[in-house]
């Protein structure tokens, strides 16, 4: 490595006029305006008001709101349901899309996987499995599960998901933390052109913080910086910190929010905005020979640098170390790009700004678009709206032919009718409707007519046509078989034929699976290394087993501090099927092999769900035997105290 590019400095910045240091980001301890930060923060969220309206439309056809698009009328642009409702039609929605939204879901949480950590080298693989562990505590910690299945069904509805990790204080508990990050309140780059999003240089999101929060949270420990946001949020209110703007669960307070924040809550909650934005600076590549260390350093620090390797030199050539073996430092001159935090006010004010602190670098989000196709969004959900319509008007177009149709209509001859007797045609509807009623009218057939009986039938033909329809489409236009659904399979179907047809199902469901696996593993890969750094002291942590016992794993930073992992999503042990698969595996062990597996094994290994209390029962009838003269049974003759522990029991 050279030593410097001095050549390339020479020629981009010359030494015959004073410059400023390539610095994007400056640091200022003091609260300051950074109107720059905070325009490009605006544009990058103004650009996507079209995608947020699209993921609004979404929302409205998956929840039920399928009459709420705008058509054009002779009294203007109308939605769709006030048109219906002029005609004096109640509009009627055959939900379908919600339907298939809960069986992409149930299909996710009925096949549960989980992070396992794989060491880069063979040795380590022990602290890969600690790793696992220690990864599948977080997911507990932060019920990811969960998580995954509702910021799955953000990603078909949407088309986005995004995750947030992050180190801190939460409830009075310091640890790792994963939330999920609305879209209508994120931000990205506009100039993304990568799926996988490792282009973006700028991501951020709003936050309605209480005023009390923000003050400690950005205060510092500093009366003057505390004031001074006071002065800032000097329009919110510092006795109430209830929300009263809108109806609480029932209307959509995220629709719409704006980003400076002044119709939302504006008196009783401060409007923070978070960016994160990949900066410039200069600094220095550091490579120590002696040390073997490789990392960035400032441009100041090199005046040092130089210091300790005259050190060397001198201290080397006192042991007769030649020139060119000496263990000195080198560095190389370069313009670093970083991810840079700040947290500020609608109105410019920096409350806080940092250097990204997490040792992978980078910003704390992890997020997928589905499916991104030339740096656009086409949502999961999006594919099936126009056959909902469809179903929707077809639904609504029989619905109207059997509301026109004569139900029940009476044709009857004026003339016939006895208004001599009081007999006229306001009498002859009311009886005609009722129980048991009688009717009198004048026959041509003379006074010799005997009476007759009228009954009259309902026909349900169209409208079961109509929902026998509707279910067929639903299957077709949503690629949601039966089989995926969990409905049972008609009488005689064979069991591999089941299969199969579960399989073909599942088909179409790969290419959002996968891409939903990539987001968790960009997460899971984040957690990890977030562990590394902050669980810095040895700890014991509870994980939960395979046959719902909790297990002890001692979690020890010096053994994985260092190391190198990836992280890949496998099939849970925890699944009732991967349970019942090991539980055989290891029954049939101990069938073939009983000088080698005895019961005890198998219930150590096993995921039996009452293997912690046969083991306790067990080892209390080895005491009894023991106790009696017997001695301990020997190595394949367990058999005999499982058989004395069950007739016991």
């Amino acid at each position: 490595m050279a030593k410097g590019n001095a050549r390339m400095a020479a020629k981009l910045f010359p030494r015959t006029k004073k410059r400023e240091r390539i610095d994007t980001a400056r640091d200022n301890l003091s609260i300051h305006k950074n109107n720059n930060v905070l325009t490009d923060a605006y544009i990058a969220w103004s650009s996507l008001r079209a995608f947020r309206d699209k993921a609004e439309r979404m929302k409205r056809f998956t929840f039920g709101d399928q009459w709420g698009d705008a058509i054009k009328t002779d009294c203007g642009w109308v939605s769709e349901r006030k048109s219906l409702i002029d005609e004096g039609v109640q509009p009627i929605t055959n939900n379908m899309i919600r339907g298939m939204v809960r069986s992409v879901t149930g299909y996710f949480q009925s096949n549960q996987t989980e992070p396992v950590c794989i060491a880069r080298e063979r040795d380590d693989q022990q602290a890969g499995e600690m790793m696992s562990n220690t990864l599948q505590y977080v997911y507990q910690n932060n019920s990811l599960w969960g998580l995954d299945s509702e910021n799955l069904s953000y990603l078909m509805i949407t088309g986005a998901a995004i995750f947030k990790h992050w180190y801190g204080e939460r409830n009075g508990v310091i640890d790792i933390w994963n939330d999920i990050t609305n879209h209508n309140r994120a931000f990205f780059d506009g100039d993304m052109e990568d799926t996988r999003g490792w282009d973006c240089s700028l991501v951020g999101e709003l936050h309605d913080m209480g005023l009390f929060d923000v003050i400690a949270k950005f205060s510092q420990g500093s009366r003057s910086r505390a004031d001074e946001i006071r002065r800032i949020y000097s329009h919110v209110s510092q006795e109430s910190v209830m929300d009263y703007w809108g109806d609480t669960l029932t209307e959509d307070k995220n629709r719409n929010i704006d980003f400076y924040g002044e119709f939302q809550s504006a008196y009783t909650r401060c409007r923070v905005i978070e960016i994160w934005r990949k900066e410039a600076k200069e600094r220095i590549m550091v490579h120590d020979y002696l040390t073997a260390e490789y990392y960035k350093a400032e441009i100041d620090d090199a005046a040092a640098l130089d210091v300790e390797n005259d050190r060397r030199r001198i201290e080397q050539g006192s042991m007769g170390i030649a020139p060119h073996d000496m263990r000195l430092i080198e560095y190389e001159w370069f313009v670093d790009n970083y991810w840079h935090c700040y947290f500020m006010s609608p109105y410019g004010d920096t409350l806080m700004e940092m250097e990204s602190p997490y040792w992978h670098g980078s910003h704390p989000y992890s997020f997928k678009f589905f499916k991104m196709y030339d740096r656009q969004v086409f949502p999961y959900v999006e594919g099936v709206i126009d056959q909902q319509k469809m179903i929707n008007k077809m639904y609504m177009l029989q619905y109207m032919i059997l509301r026109l149709q004569a139900k029940g209509a009476l044709l009857v001859d004026a003339d016939s009718l006895d208004r001599d007797h009081g007999y006229t045609e306001e009498k002859l509807r009311s009886d005609w409707g009722k129980i048991n009623s009688m009717i009198f009218w004048k026959s041509d057939k003379g006074k010799n007519a005997p009476p007759q009986a009228v009954y009259a039938s309902g026909s349900t033909a169209d409208i079961t046509n109509i929902l026998s329809m509707s279910m067929k489409l639903f299957e077709e236009i949503s690629n949601m078989q039966g089989v995926l659904q969990g409905k049972a399979p008609s009488a005689g179907t064979p069991a591999s034929l089941y299969m199969q047809q579960t399989q073909n199902a599942t088909t179409s469901l790969t290419e959002l699976m996968e891409a939903y696996r990539e987001l968790r593993e960009a997460r899971d890969l984040k957690n990890l290394q977030m562990v590394q750094q902050f669980y810095t002291e040895p700890r014991y942590i509870n994980v939960s087993g395979g046959g719902r016992s909790l297990k002890n794993i001692r979690y020890n930073p010096q053994d994985v501090r260092n190391l190198k992992f990836t992280v890949a999503i496998t099939e849970s042990t925890s699944s009732p099927a991967y349970r019942m698969i090991q539980n055989d595996f290891l029954l049939q062990m101990m069938q073939l092999r009983p000088d080698m597996f005895d019961p005890e094994m198998v219930l150590k290994l096993g995921a039996f769900p009452f293997a912690d209390k046969f083991l306790m029962e067990l080892e209390s009838k080895k005491q009894e035997m023991a106790g009696a003269g017997q001695g301990l049974p020997a190595q394949g003759q367990g058999n005999n105290v499982i058989e004395g522990v069950l007739g016991n029991s």
